[in-house]
Formats: structure tokens, sequence, C-alpha cells
């Protein structure tokens, strides 16, 4: 009985172990949209036993964050626009919900938000050494920070467990978002952070909906006129 129960244990681990690093490779689109998800492949990648990954597959899949695919197998959905754009009003609900939070109940303070300021200078490290997924990265943090600097438990898990992933246009190459893009959101996520210190709160949500919304629609635009 041991046995079976260690064994169960480190199968737990296993998937959790699998879930958490694939959410948030899905998260921060490190992963292609369309793409299949094959066992032996994303077992190996992470880790993990397959019993494991199967299990992580089908959690992710209960959350929308990973499809069925048409046959067998889970795959990457594909994001419309339309589907964008839902993401990023919900996060600009819940994000601007923070911001109230955070300014009603005097939690905009230097230390309260440290973790904030934080992912802003990591943010910046690493735009300086050329590190795209360390900069996407630190792009999920600042905007968790805030979620979890407001406080409310409900509020942070429903951000945290939703599928409202970092949406990079697909317009920029890699070498276009470092150029320019990358340093634009730094510059936002700072704007944002120096205006809810001051407790501004239309502002800050106005600043948070440009930095979500507006760029989007603009390279969207873009794109349409390209394509």
């Amino acid at each position: 009985m041991q046995s079976l129960s260690i064994e169960s244990a480190g199968n737990g681990s296993q998937r959790d172990q699998a879930y958490e690093r694939l959410r948030r490779l899905l998260m921060l689109q490190q992963v292609p949209e369309g793409e299949r998800l094959r066992e032996a492949e994303w077992a190996a990648r992470l880790g993990v036993n397959r019993t494991a990954l199967r299990e992580a597959f089908a959690r992710l899949a209960a959350e929308g964050v990973i499809e069925q695919g048409p046959k067998t197998g889970y795959i990457v959905p594909k994001l419309t626009s339309q589907d964008v754009l839902e993401v990023l009003e919900v996060r600009i609900v819940l994000e601007g919900g923070a911001i109230e939070r955070l300014c009603r109940l005097g939690l905009n303070t230097p230390e309260h938000l440290e973790n904030m300021q934080k992912a802003c200078d990591q943010f910046e490290l690493l735009l300086r050494e050329g590190y795209l997924l360390g900069i996407a990265e630190a792009d999920r943090r600042y905007h968790e920070a805030l979620i979890d600097a407001a406080g409310n438990r409900r509020l942070a898990l429903l951000y945290h467990r939703a599928p409202l992933p970092i949406i990079y246009p697909r317009m920029f190459t890699h070498q276009q978002w470092l150029a320019k893009a990358a340093h634009d959101t730094l510059d936002e996520h700072r704007a944002i952070f120096d205006t809810i210190l001051k407790g501004n709160v239309p502002e800050a949500q106005r600043l948070l909906r440009s930095h979500l919304i507006e760029r989007y629609m603009t390279t969207l635009k873009r794109e349409k006129e390209k394509g």
C-alpha cells in the first residue's frame, strides 16, 4: 500500500509540473496556434510520464486553454480577432478593478507595489539582453503582480486560472518587437505604475486600456492594410 501511495503522489507531482509549465508557455504564446500537442514530444520536453501529461492536458482543456483535436489528442486553439478582443476586454475589467481597489484601500504604496516595480526592472534588464521569452515572462509577471496586490483572493484566482494569454500582435517579428514594441510596453508599464502611486484611478485605468486594447487595434488595422 505504501508503494502505491508514493507512486500516486509522484504522478500527482508530475501532473502538476506538466500543467503549470505547459500552461505558462501557452499563456505567454510560446506554443504556435494550431499546433497538435504530441504526447511523446511534450512528455520528454516537460520531463514527465505520459499518464501525468494526459491528466494535465485534460485539466487545460477543461479550462479552455487547449482544445480536443478533430480526431485524437489536443491542439492549441487559433485565436480569432474576436477571441483576442474578448481576452483583452476581460483583462481590462479585472485589472482595472484591481487598480480601483488598490487606490480605494490605500494599498497604492511603493512598498505594497514592490513586485510591480521589480517586474518593470526585470523587463528592462531582459530587454537589454534581448531575451524574448524572459521579456514575455516579465510582462505577464507585471500584470499578475497588479492583480495580486489588490488583495482579493477570488479576483486573483479568477485571473490566474482564466484563459487570458498575453497578446502580441502577429505582425511583429521578434526583431521588430525587441526594437520598438517592447520598449513601448515598458514605458507604458511604468506610466501605469506611477499613476497608480498617485492614486489617479481614472487615468491609470485609461492608460491600462490604451496599453491593452488600443495598441492591438492599431496593429490589427496595419495588419489588414498590409494584407
